[in-house]
């Protein structure tokens, strides 16, 4: 029992070090500089092991989201603009499929170990997407610039209606998840549409920097700019978030071991424990 106490409590204190390191303590309100820190944070809270920029903005981890436009979620959700228009981070969707940011110096190795770096006719040629997707892939990488929902539909010959709506989304996501699509906001105030670009087009160093990594290196740069401000990583959870292999994400976390970085540590109703950053 005691031993048992005393494990819980270690734990307590490593989540409140993680909530301070992820700015959740009410202390001062972030987001760019969070994303950049951490490599990767979603909007809201989608993962107990990425950092949200609602809770940073609450100072309170506990804090729920709501559909109100003058609440806290309304204000966060404002910043989809207020970081996009001056594209403070790179925003798509990766966590447990949903929207996130990730900062530009971590950019290429989660392209590397999330994304896909071949290119969208290659893909289709392999059997990987489908036809639909491949010719709003063809529409964008055309485009002189990013293009509204709208305009990407009309161009993909996605008209208006039901089915075609659901054939566009269906098209998109088939993209979204493997980071061939960017989130892109106009630079004009008073454009609140959402646009979307092929990461190959307006991003191409990046993406070359991601072909020429390998993944054990993309894993350790991501390491490097994660866990120092996770304090611990829970890989069982972390992997399937992040939409990682468990095993390559233990083996990037034992290297962190071997060279003196973390540490491992057994969790009460955790199945595998966790792992420590050692410098807290």
């Amino acid at each position: 029992m005691g031993a048992e106490v005393g494990m819980a409590s270690g734990f307590e204190e490593m989540q409140a070090a993680r909530r301070v390191r992820w700015h959740q303590t009410g202390a001062d309100r972030i987001a760019a500089r969070l994303i950049e820190a951490a490599g990767v944070a979603t909007l809201y809270p989608v993962s107990p092991e990425i950092p949200n920029l609602f809770h940073a903005y609450t100072g309170d981890p506990a804090a729920k989201t709501d559909s109100g436009h003058s609440s806290p979620s309304g204000e966060v959700y404002g910043w989809r603009w207020a970081l996009g228009r001056r594209e403070a981070a790179f925003y798509s969707v990766l966590v447990r499929g949903r929207p996130t940011w990730m900062g530009w110096s971590i950019l290429p190795a989660v392209l590397c170990l999330c994304g896909e770096t071949r290119s969208v006719d290659d893909l289709y040629a392999a059997g990987e997407i489908s036809a639909e997707a491949q010719r709003i892939a063809q529409v964008l990488g055309a485009a002189a610039d990013a293009l509204s929902t709208g305009e990407l539909r009309r161009q993909a010959s996605f008209p208006i209606g039901k089915p075609q709506r659901a054939a566009y989304l269906k098209a998109v996501d088939e993209l979204d998840t493997r980071l061939l699509l960017a989130k892109v906001f106009s630079p004009q105030e008073d454009d609140i549409e959402m646009r979307h670009a092929l990461v190959r087009t307006r991003y191409p160093d990046a993406v070359g920097i991601a072909a020429g990594l390998t993944r054990e290196a993309a894993l350790d740069t991501f390491l490097a700019s994660y866990i120092p401000l996770a304090v611990y990583a829970v890989p069982a959870v972390l992997a399937k978030d992040m939409r990682l292999p468990e095993v390559e994400l233990r083996a990037g976390l034992d290297r962190l071991v071997g060279a003196g970085r973390a540490t491992t540590l057994a969790l009460p109703g955790q199945k595998g424990g966790c792992y420590l950053w050692a410098d807290r």
